[in-house]
């Protein structure tokens, strides 16, 4: 959501300085002609020397910078997640979001909840640590239990507590 949110506000940003620079937008009184005409080349000059074709230039300068700028902050978002996934998680509240982002994509229709949270490191199997996630569906009236997951802090891999066998598995879901 919040790619398509930026991509949106890199697009109206691209949109808008283009507009700017193809209607050649200046600030015009009408009291006050602030350009005067040299008959012999035909060119337009602003009172302080530049020219609108340097205003149009320095717009487009602009938009350039802010399209980089909006880059490079969605580039930087993209390794930081990656380097949590990759690396572990050093927060709860990163490892809450990618399970939660995980589940989702695995059952769209589903509504998932955490309770019973505990934000604190605790080790779930033969000395592995990680945050553990009390997972309930919400989706009906229900809202039954469906499982207790773990994030590893190390890995980033999530572990499933087997209802019936009570052994914990990696989790693999179909969506990734």
């Amino acid at each position: 959501m919040k790619k398509t949110i930026l991509t949106m506000c890199v697009v109206l940003t691209f949109v808008f300085g283009t507009s700017v620079v193809f209607t050649g937008c200046r600030n015009k009184s009408s009291d006050n002609n602030t350009t005067t005409e040299d008959t012999s080349e035909n060119a337009s000059t602003s009172t302080d020397g530049t020219s609108a074709a340097d205003d149009a230039a320095n717009a487009v300068d602009d938009v350039a910078d802010g399209a980089a700028d909006a880059v490079d902050d969605v580039t930087d978002g993209a390794a930081n997640a990656v380097d949590d996934i990759a690396n572990g998680f050093d927060d709860y509240g990163d490892a809450h979001d990618y399970l939660l982002s995980r589940l989702g994509k695995e059952n769209k229709n589903a509504q998932y909840e955490v309770r019973n949270e505990t934000k604190d490191v605790t080790e779930y199997r033969n000395g592995a640590k990680g945050y553990h996630f009390e997972i309930y569906d919400t989706s009906d009236e229900s809202g039954k239990k469906y499982g207790d997951f773990y994030v590893d802090k190390d890995t980033g891999k999530i572990y499933k507590k087997d209802t019936k066998t009570k052994k914990i598995k990696e989790y693999n879901s179909n969506a990734q």
